[in-house]
């Protein structure tokens, strides 16, 4: 009866170890999915940057690759975001808006100004092969020449 015992307590043990083992990987794939995304929110943040100092339209912003943090805080390697591959220009002027559709337009004396829209898609990496790819709409208000 003893030995009976003695096995079911150590196979009670061993499953126990596995389950701590399958959260303790659960985790870890969480984590650098966070990783992975909070890069790409950064990307997000630096293209906002650079649509707000497009003076035109005609502008395409550049948006190169960057790495995050430094290599104390990430010694395996550090997580870093670029524009989305599978687009041409990652960050770029869509449209003007309207005041029917999204944005607007605004008349200073004769000057017109109109709410343009632009496209941020961005990817974010980590060293371990996690991503997360984030899309935004961004605005910024620019002249659109005089109106009557």
């Amino acid at each position: 009866m003893a030995v009976m015992m003695l096995v079911l307590m150590g196979m009670l043990g061993l499953a126990a170890l596995d389950t701590v083992t399958q959260d303790r990987q659960v985790a870890g794939f969480q984590s650098r999915a966070r990783a992975a995304f909070y890069a790409a929110e950064a990307g997000v943040g630096t293209s906002k940057n650079l649509v707000r100092t497009a003076g035109e339209r005609s502008v395409v912003p550049v948006l190169a690759t960057t790495s995050l943090g430094d290599t104390a805080t990430y010694p395996y390697g550090r997580p870093s975001f670029a524009g989305d591959p599978d687009f041409v220009n990652p960050v770029r002027y869509v449209r003007d808006g309207s005041p029917w559709s999204q944005g607007g337009d605004l008349r200073v004396g004769k000057q017109k100004l109109v709410n343009t829209l632009w496209q941020s898609n961005v990817r974010g990496d980590t060293p371990d092969g996690a991503s997360a790819r984030l899309e935004a709409m961004l605005t910024k208000l620019l002249a659109s020449g005089y109106g009557g």
